[in-house]
């Protein structure tokens, strides 16, 4: 059985990338506890931290073999910990939009189910042409219309320049603009040009 301090953080990952389950064992042992840290942290939730440090854990031993690290080992666990915990926030805010927007808006239409159903099916679609977005297209959008982030705290938090930023949300406002017309009409492209 391999032992942590006979090996470094490069060691372990060629060995990884040759199936060691000893390795990857280590790798997991090492990081597992300040990785679960930080996304508590963000997140506050125990299940759903503990199911993204699974997830990331999970998806280094199936892509073991076309593993690439270009710094450490440590910056690619964490790097992939930051992006999954975005997108676990952007996904808990639109839910959470859409719970409240949702409010009212049955209320008032108490009395007519298709219009209810048009609203739920609308929602669908854009949530389903979100969630089509390139990655991270889908993080940017998601950021800036979300959690309500400026084009600088997104730059600075995904280490982008404010015009990729912007490029971003360009394009994502591109896509569903093309998309949501087909089935809506002229209308949406008055709403996306906001």
């Amino acid at each position: 059985m391999l032992t942590k301090e006979l090996y470094t953080d490069n060691e372990l990952v060629k060995l990884l990338q040759k199936g060691d389950d000893s390795a990857f064992e280590i790798i997991y042992n090492k990081h597992w506890e300040s990785m679960y840290a930080m996304a508590y942290n963000r997140l506050r939730s125990r299940e759903v931290a503990e199911g993204i440090i699974q997830d990331i854990f999970t998806d280094l031993w199936v892509k073991r073999q076309d593993l690439t690290i270009y710094k450490s080992l440590t910056s690619y666990l964490f790097s992939a910990l930051k992006y999954k915990t975005l997108n676990v926030i952007a996904h808990q805010s639109v839910r959470r939009k859409y719970i409240q927007e949702q409010q009212p808006f049955s209320v008032s239409y108490k009395n007519s189910t298709d219009d209810t159903l048009s609203f739920n099916e609308l929602y669908e679609l854009i949530s389903q042409t979100i969630d089509e977005l390139p990655k991270k297209c889908r993080l940017v959008f998601r950021l800036k219309y979300d959690e309500n982030y400026s084009t600088k705290q997104i730059a600075d938090e995904l280490d982008i320049s404010p015009r990729t930023v912007e490029t971003h949300v360009g394009q994502a406002k591109k896509i569903l603009k093309s998309k949501l017309t087909r089935y809506l009409g002229v209308s949406v492209c008055l709403l996306l040009s906001l």
